[in-house]
């Protein structure tokens, strides 16, 4: 059982519905958070702050800020187009649907009621080679708009995330059936009349969108003929949770928004720390960031009003992060409310900041910690319980601190030291094809000290007697 698993769907079939939902979660934004990802990346949150702001507005040579019409930009919208179609999704049409409501020149739906108009939603469908409709995706975006109305629509956004936390009463129950209610009645027409059900059918979205996610479940049974009763349901940091398991519930621990009104309804938590676990949520994944990380940064209280901890909500953090989890090869080991340490540091704060569990602004965490690096030069620190650790990609520096930790290299890792190691410890190995036999692809090297895949190795500093160990068999 894996942490993202979903219905009945099984360890590969989740992970599939997973990435389906995130790619048509993340198109949803149309790359609107490129130029704050890339800058922050390049520049932090340290005394690189003001260059990410100046690149969240206006972009760079290799991202495209929330200004439109900077020539030096790339086009990232078009990017985020070719992404959601790479991984096998293209866009429906308002006349294809039959739908009359308002669309924008790139195909976006619109809230259709007073009071719901700044909402929008993207239908996508998925297709066989030889053109027959396979699947439909329902992606609702979250709090924003397009560059050209950003401020206005954010408004008008801001305005439906007050009445979901204040009132009146079942107002997020009710959001996606009154933004949407025709447009969702001619998606199932659609569907229907290609051969298509409700299990056919991947609806997504990120904050406000995570909401109407799981508004849509909610009135699902009711609504549309019941059509969308046994859709699949997947929610990125929702401040809401529907009832029952009907919705898969992702978020960041130290996210702000997500779990941020207690089912439906606004608490005093909701300014705080709210990491109250629900059944339909993961509750213990942290993204690492240097938000995270910084002793200065967590002098003030942790709350939704606290701006800088939005950057554990961005959409690319969760499109990033979240995906490690499910390519992790330790990701049938960890549980629903595992507790997952997700390295998403800017490339300045990395070089000297440990990635570990610090636990901040949350309940205790309880049992086996997995911490997972990125696809840079992590430096990562196991505590003092039995962790699994994977670096990742780049050249990795591990700390270990108990003895009892497992550490995991798999497919194409870089030039990696653990500092530390004990017998004890284990290391597992897998290749590209997911092998951990390593007759073929590793040999020890020296005094015991070095193992190389390849172009590739593995140095262990303060190897004790006993040999080294790989899936749990000796061999050195």
């Amino acid at each position: 059982m894996g942490i993202f698993d979903y219905k009945n769907l099984g360890s590969e079939g989740s992970k599939a519905l997973f990435a389906d939902a995130m790619a048509i979660t993340l198109y949803s934004y149309h790359n609107l958070d490129n130029g704050f990802a890339v800058g922050y990346q390049h520049n932090g949150l340290g005394l690189g702050l003001p260059a990410t702001l100046v690149g969240a507005l206006l972009g760079s040579t290799d991202s495209q800020g929330v200004i439109p019409g900077i020539p030096w930009n790339p086009d990232s919208e078009k990017a985020a187009l070719e992404a959601v179609q790479k991984a096998g999704w293209t866009p429906i049409s308002a006349s294809t649907l039959g739908y009359t409501g308002k669309v924008d020149a790139r195909g976006t739906f619109f809230g259709e009621k007073a009071g719901y108009t700044t909402a929008q939603v993207e239908v996508l469908g998925k297709y066989d080679d030889a053109g027959k409709l396979l699947e439909i995706g329902i992606g609702f975006r979250g709090t924003s708009g397009p560059r050209e109305t950003l401020i206005s629509d954010s408004i008008g956004d801001l305005v439906s995330d007050l009445l979901a936390a204040l009132g009146p009463k079942d107002y997020a129950k009710n959001y996606s059936g009154e933004a949407f209610g025709n447009l969702l009645k001619n998606v199932a027409d659609y569907a229907s009349a290609h051969g298509l059900s409700g299990k056919d059918v991947v609806v997504s979205g990120h904050s406000l969108g995570g909401l109407a996610v799981n508004s849509m479940a909610d009135l699902s049974t009711n609504k549309w003929a019941g059509f969308y009763k046994d859709a699949n349901y997947v929610a990125y940091a929702s401040p809401t949770q529907s009832a029952g398991d009907k919705v898969l519930n992702i978020g960041y621990e130290n996210d702000p928004v997500f779990r941020a009104l207690d089912g439906s309804s606004f608490n005093l938590s909701s300014l705080g720390v709210h990491d109250k676990p629900h059944e339909s949520t993961t509750d213990n994944i942290v993204s690492f960031n240097d938000h995270y990380a910084s002793t200065l940064w967590n002098v003030l209280p942790f709350s939704i009003v606290n701006l800088p901890t939005w950057i554990s909500h961005l959409p690319t953090g969760y499109g990033d992060g979240m995906t490690r989890i499910v390519e992790s090869g330790f990701y049938d080991q960890m549980t629903r409310d595992s507790t997952v340490i997700v390295a998403n540091l800017s490339d300045p704060a990395r070089a000297n900041t440990w990635v570990q569990d610090l636990n901040r602004n949350a309940e205790p965490h309880k049992g086996n910690t997995f911490i997972i690096g990125s696809d840079g030069n992590d430096l990562i620190q196991g505590g003092k319980g039995a962790d699994f650790i994977e670096g990742g990609k780049g050249n990795d520096t591990i700390r270990d601190n108990s003895g009892h930790n497992t550490f995991l290299f798999s497919g194409h890792f870089g030039n990696d030291r653990i500092i530390g190691y004990q017998p004890t410890d284990t290391l597992v190995f897998k290749d590209v094809q997911g092998s951990t036999d390593l007759r073929d692809h590793a040999k020890v090297v020296g005094a015991d000290t070095v193992l190389t895949f390849g172009n590739d190795s593995v140095t262990l500093v303060g190897v004790g007697h006993g040999g080294l160990w790989a899936d749990g068999v000796v061999i050195g």
